[in-house]
């Protein structure tokens, strides 16, 4: 393979990454937002199918994002093997502790979830105390 094709197979890695990470970050301030405005009208179900497709959408983007950024480790790595290329590449430990911190934000996004529903004081989206509105029809 040459130099040229190696390049841009590193640089389609790294722009795939980046895209997943930002789906990602889209995907988490989403369910934050929503989970801060409407968390606490929620009715127990309309929040389970909210915080499964959550779970869902958030671990496939963070596994992407985990994917891509190795694949662009292994094509720079590549580079510098047989084209002597000079690069900073981080190790597998910056690697595998950047998967462990994306897999963390997702538990955490859903504990804060947890905590508008428990606590709906904490939330924005609480109008009245003791307000049953859109937990009529699911509890």
């Amino acid at each position: 393979m040459t130099q040229a094709e190696l390049w841009q197979l590193h640089l389609l890695a790294v722009s795939n990454g980046v895209t997943a990470f930002g789906v990602l970050l889209t995907l988490i301030t989403g369910y934050l937002v929503t989970a801060y405005f409407a968390g606490s009208r929620l009715s127990r179900y309309q929040a389970a199918v909210v915080s499964a497709l959550f779970l869902l959408g958030a671990g496939l983007g963070a596994f992407m994002v985990f994917v891509e950024t190795r694949r662009a480790f292994f094509f720079i790595d590549r580079l510098q093997l047989e084209f002597n290329v000079q690069s900073f590449t981080p190790g597998n430990f910056a690697l595998y502790l950047m998967g462990i911190l994306l897999v963390l934000l997702i538990p955490a996004a859903l504990f804060f979830m947890y905590q508008i529903r428990r606590n709906p004081a904490l939330g924005a989206g609480q109008g009245q105390a003791g307000s049953n509105q859109g937990r009529r029809y699911f509890d």
